[in-house]
């Protein structure tokens, strides 16, 4: 992962994160619901290489509990750690908060996503039917 800098993000980034979530995300936020976000403290995080947009993640802390909404990471910047940097700075953020469970829901058969949150120690705990128009959602739990 050389070369890449993950940061809090901040209103400059809202463009890029709903281009992301168009291009990757089956229900994608509108610019702005990522700002709505942003602005009330949800945790979004942003991937750059050299001032390129490579990704984003984005999660809710409510309690002891955090929900990781969204890990979208552009195509040409794939398979190079991004995304378990982006989690890992989310997770961090969560335990900083007091969390004690991290849940997510992840499509059933999304062999590369489910590998990274395996690798991290999430387990499943769930199954929600038809979830992303039509496929299934693992739910997915780690504890803190």
């Amino acid at each position: 992962m050389i070369g890449v800098t993950i940061r809090k993000a901040e209103r400059r980034d809202v463009q890029y994160i709903a281009a992301a979530e168009q291009a990757y995300i089956d229900c994608p936020w509108t610019e702005s619901q990522i700002a709505e976000e942003i602005d009330g403290g949800a945790a979004f995080f942003v991937a750059e290489s050299d001032g390129e947009f490579c990704g984003y993640a984005s999660g809710r802390v409510s309690f002891d509990e955090c929900e990781i909404s969204n890990i979208a990471i552009s195509e040409a910047y794939r398979r190079r750690g991004i995304g378990k940097a982006l989690l890992t700075a989310l997770l961090r953020e969560a335990d900083a908060c007091g969390v004690h469970s991290v849940f997510l829901l992840v499509r059933d058969g999304n062999a590369p996503a489910v590998a990274l949150y395996d690798s991290i120690g999430f387990t499943r705990v769930g199954l929600r039917k038809n979830y992303y128009k039509g496929k299934d959602a693992l739910i997915m739990r780690l504890n803190l």
